[in-house]
């Protein structure tokens, strides 16, 4: 997917649809009732996803932002350098183990997304002795025909996708338990099929463009494929829909692409598999000339699919073609005149405008969403949530151990702008943001002030320069997924937003009940009984709980009391015992340049940074090859630490961010 070549900035704010279910409660079947989507009780659930592009098909632009290239000419590179064939499978299956776990979906329900769409290589649901006929083509192309008379020896055989603990089925397994943890959807999208489903190579791993469509046995493989995906998810609620064949394009014609989904729709069925289906047509996924849902002899449960990169974001200017639906106008008709769903398959790598621009009229339309893409290399910030850091596979073999240790959830790096941009809020069911139940915390407002409860003699304020006893907050379990909030014996009161709030309930009632929200940035916000949302008022005046919408002043930074002082504690040590650099300029304003200088700097060692709250929480990490690093402050007020370590210097500094 898309701008193979071009480094780009981020994207966008997803605004919520009034009367839409999101699909945080206990996950169903869903199914398509006229144009919407719809869970076992009736209730539409708009999905607004991320793919998690270049985990099990690497796409040139994604591995190295400044070239493109299939995965095959990425292992022919392997060993064209020598590396056995043995162990360039090993660095794959690494690479499988370590790009997405269980973190990285945790953290993506954290944002507020609700399903995630998985793009899938079919070569995973190869064994590993029919995998290694591919990889001869690899090496010499001269072996394409060999590895054609194999798969149809397999298929004519029928030793293709029968083994229940091939690659593919582990992945699939384990995507859906993640995210079933965190109430989420999972799409599986057959990214790249058999034979290569257009010309554009590096969607598809192809070794030989479109044969898909010139070779009979790649259609039937592909159907075959299917099939066992079918008999082993076809129970299974968890599954959103199939998404039969990713981005057919540069087809001669549409006939082919219909035909082939014809047999795929009705293999499906043929099992008793009532999932939701999912249509992509030529063009990318985005034509349906002779593909309307009155051309398929089985119609129901189709949903159609859209992939939006750079066009209008104009929710009236229409394509002439109706049958073109990449334009929202047109997705519009075309879902109304046939009655059928809609879905953005993909959208993203464009600038942060585009992209705000572009959520907020598919949500004005209620049509959902899946963002392109998680994570992807690159030597700084772009349009995905996450960044890996060079050195880059296409530098050579020696950086496959780097490379493999730079895709860890812990070693990515978060976009900060993009995520602000996009996310589309929070997800109180995942359990990487529920509220810290029974631990004492404190509030930090973006003033950088902690909130007090006043003893509970005056009304509640953000203003203290430190957390002191008032300032200490026991986290009660309300039940339904509420808390409560305790200082000095009394409860915190949202007074029903109709004056300011106080803390000095003996008792928690419904104004004492409120919804943690994470809000994927560092912060949280709280939301009193009558949804209106805690402002810390800027410390300017006492707190209300009266705002509509989350903005600066409803956001607060929060750390465990024992662990703020851990923290404390450990950070006097470090700095006492080795101070050997500096932070300047010191305060900062928020958002501005502030430079740390290593002094006694290692030249043979990198510098690592990493920017931490009070509580000793990672906000980011940044890596150098100089004494001197200038960087960004943080966009929220506060204090903050700078852990800075080159060789055998190590040490921690305060940084206040104003």
């Amino acid at each position: 997917m898309k701008m193979k070549f071009t480094l780009l900035f981020t994207w966008l704010l997803a605004i919520a649809v009034a009367g839409v279910q999101q699909a945080t409660a206990q996950l169903s079947r869903l199914t398509a009732n006229g144009s919407k989507i719809v869970n076992a009780s009736g209730q539409e659930v708009l999905l607004k996803g991320v793919g998690l592009g270049g985990w099990l098909l690497q796409e040139g632009y994604m591995i190295n932002p400044g070239t493109g290239g299939t995965q095959w000419s990425f292992k022919k590179s392997l060993y064209d350098q020598g590396v056995s064939e043995a162990d360039v499978e090993t660095f794959y299956q690494n690479w499988r183990d370590n790009f997405i776990t269980k973190a990285d979906i945790d953290y993506i329900a954290s944002l507020g997304f609700n399903c995630v769409r998985l793009p899938m290589h079919y070569e995973l649901f190869l064994t590993n002795a029919q995998r290694s006929v591919r990889n001869n083509v690899a090496r010499n192309s001269g072996n394409y025909n060999n590895y054609v008379n194999s798969l149809t020896s397999w298929y004519n055989g029928n030793t293709l996708f029968t083994d229940p603990n091939l690659e593919g089925f582990r992945i699939i397994d384990n995507i859906l338990s993640w995210c079933a943890a965190n109430n989420m959807y999972v799409i599986l999208d057959l990214h790249a099929a058999p034979g290569a489903q257009g010309t554009d190579a590096n969607i598809s791993d192809a070794l030989v463009g479109n044969d898909l469509w010139n070779k009979a046995i790649y259609r039937d493989i592909t159907v075959r494929l299917w099939q066992k995906i079918s008999a082993r998810y076809i129970n299974d609620d968890r599954v959103a829909f199939y998404d039969l064949i990713n981005e057919p394009n540069n087809v001669p014609s549409n006939p082919p692409i219909h035909d082939l989904f014809e047999r795929l729709i009705n293999a499906v069925r043929a099992q008793g598999d009532n999932h939701m289906l999912m249509i992509e047509g030529n063009g990318w996924g985005n034509n349906y000339d002779y593909m309307e849902p009155w051309t398929f002899s089985n119609r129901t449960n189709l949903i159609y699919n859209a992939h939006r990169y750079w066009l209008t974001n104009s929710t009236t200017e229409t394509d002439g073609n109706p049958n073109q639906i990449n334009k929202i106008a047109n997705m519009v008709n075309f879902r109304n005149t046939y009655n059928v769903p809609v879905w953005v398959g993909e959208t993203g790598e464009n600038n942060n405008d585009w992209l705000r621009e572009n959520i907020a009229a598919l949500n004005s339309k209620g049509i959902g969403w899946c963002h392109w893409t998680y994570k992807r290399f690159d030597w700084g910030e772009n349009a995905a949530l996450m960044h890996m850091n060079a050195p880059f596979l296409t530098d050579g073999a020696w950086t496959m151990s780097t490379v493999l240790n730079n895709i860890k959830f812990a070693n990515c790096v978060r976009n900060n702008g993009t995520i602000a941009a996009v996310a589309p809020g929070t997800a109180p069911n995942n359990p990487s943001g529920k509220a810290p139940v029974g631990q004492t915390i404190w509030l930090q407002g973006n003033n950088g002030m902690f909130v007090s409860s006043e003893n509970g003699t005056q009304a509640m304020n953000c203003n203290r320069p430190a957390p002191q006893g008032w300032e200490q907050f026991y986290v009660g379990d309300a039940g339904g997924g509420k808390i409560t909030l305790q200082s000095m014996g009394k409860y915190v009161s949202s007074e029903n937003g109709a004056q300011a709030m106080t803390c000095n309930r003996p008792a928690p009632q419904g104004w004492e009940q409120f919804d943690w929200f994470d809000n994927g940035d560092g912060t949280i916000s709280l939301r009193g009984n009558n949804g209106m949302f805690v402002s810390s008022e800027n410390g300017e005046k006492p707190m209300n709980c009266n705002r509509p919408t989350i903005d600066g002043w409803e956001k607060f930074r929060f750390g465990s009391v024992s662990g703020a002082r851990l923290t404390t504690v450990e950070t006097q040590s470090v700095v006492a015992a080795r101070v050997v650099g500096s932070v300047y300029p010191n305060p900062v304003r928020r958002g501005a340049l502030y430079t740390i200088t290593v002094d006694k700097y290692n030249a043979n060692a990198p510098v690592h940074v990493t920017i931490m709250d009070l509580s000793g929480k990672a906000i980011a990490t940044y890596n150098a090859g100089k004494a001197t690093v200038t960087i960004p402050a943080a966009k929220v007020a506060g204090v903050y630490l700078v852990k800075i370590s080159n060789g055998s210097n190590n040490y921690t500094q305060k940084l206040i961010v104003q």
